[in-house]
């Protein structure tokens, strides 16, 4: 069995789209307004990162209620340089949650930020060299 993709449920797909693809800056490979849904090439041969309406997902699931809101997903992308890609990813509109900050118990320095709707992402890379363990 292969993963095909990750899909991030919406109430607000185009608002979904413009941060995936304008924020994230993730190649949009589809999209379809009508059934609400949109898939992004992820650079991870095979894996797609996908966008579906929640009244969408109620519709081809036969339920009445779509399913509810809130942070249900968690992403995590490495960068090079953690600071520079946080400031600017908040420029170009993504929601803060946690400035960049070094973590020694991952070793890594993190930050997360959120989606329009509420999926925290992080992204993570080495630790400052000040802040890094001894060897």
């Amino acid at each position: 069995m292969k993963l095909s993709y990750v899909a991030l449920l919406s109430d607000d797909v185009p608002a979904a789209v413009r941060f995936w693809r304008d924020v994230m800056r993730l190649p949009l490979t589809y999209s379809d307004e009508t059934i609400g849904y949109a898939a992004f090439e992820t650079g991870n041969a095979g894996l797609a990162l996908s966008i579906y309406s929640r009244s969408g997902l109620a519709t081809l699931l036969e339920e009445a209620v779509p399913a509810p809101t809130g942070r249900q997903m968690y992403l995590s992308f490495p960068v090079d340089d953690v600071d520079t890609a946080y400031a600017e990813l908040i420029e170009r509109g993504a929601a803060p949650v946690v400035k960049p900050r070094d973590v020694p118990g991952q070793q890594s320095r993190l930050a997360h930020f959120s989606s329009p709707d509420g999926h925290i992402i992080e992204i993570f890379g080495p630790m400052r060299a000040s802040a890094a363990p001894n060897a």
